[in-house]
């Protein structure tokens, strides 16, 4: 984030906020010479560049040549795909709860910046398999105090929790980002939407997140 070449999306981003929030309320205490941490830094990195660079030149976490990005076994994206949509339209983009057709990467990540104002923390949870093919869950988790499109916050503790396949080189470059992941239970808290239909257990909609 130091070198003076990059390009920045707006300007340099500033983590002060969320990283305070990270170190707050994370529930894992990964060692700093771990391979878990290690991977949380990865990842982490990862998720500024995609938000924040919108130079490939700039980009050091993925080979630019061979990467790509997939949710839930959805088409894969490239870099420049990465680049152009953002990480929330990607992540997104096969939810009946979030219609990606009328967001651009801008409007995606104001979107969530107005509506989590204190920050959208993540950490890694465990790590199942370590490189090459490295295999982890996870947790994204905030506390609704902004706006979410016309509703107004709660308040309340907003939470994210899958898992990630990630393929890389000899150098950890990404070649192979896979997410799995469930967002409609949060969405529809979001969007106080009282006629989703729910499963059983009442943790969101019966919708399966994967795509067929």
């Amino acid at each position: 984030m130091e070198d003076p070449e990059i390009e920045w999306r707006t300007v340099k981003p500033n983590y002060s906020v969320v990283n305070a929030k990270y170190l707050a309320e994370r529930s894992k205490f990964h060692k700093a010479d771990s391979l878990e941490k290690l991977v949380e830094n990865l990842v982490k990195t990862w998720e500024m560049e995609s938000t924040h660079k919108i130079k490939v030149k700039d980009w050091g976490t993925v080979d630019p040549e061979r990467y790509i990005f997939r949710t839930n076994g959805g088409a894969p994206k490239d870099l420049e795909n990465n680049i152009q949509n953002g990480n929330y339209n990607m992540m997104m983009d096969n939810s009946p709860l979030f219609d990606v057709s009328k967001e651009t990467n801008a409007s995606s990540h104001a979107l969530f910046k107005e509506c989590f104002p204190d920050g959208f923390a993540w950490e890694l949870l465990d790590l199942l398999s370590g490189p090459p093919k490295v295999s982890f869950t996870w947790r994204h988790w905030a506390h609704w105090t902004g706006p979410y499109r016309n509703n107004p916050p709660t308040g309340e503790l907003m939470e994210l929790v899958g898992s990630s396949v990630v393929e890389v080189d000899e150098n950890l470059k990404i070649i192979d980002l896979q997410v799995f992941f469930d967002p409609h239970p949060m969405l529809g808290r979001l969007m106080k939407r009282k006629d989703i239909e729910v499963d059983p257990a009442g943790d969101g909609p019966t919708r399966c997140p994967f795509q067929h």
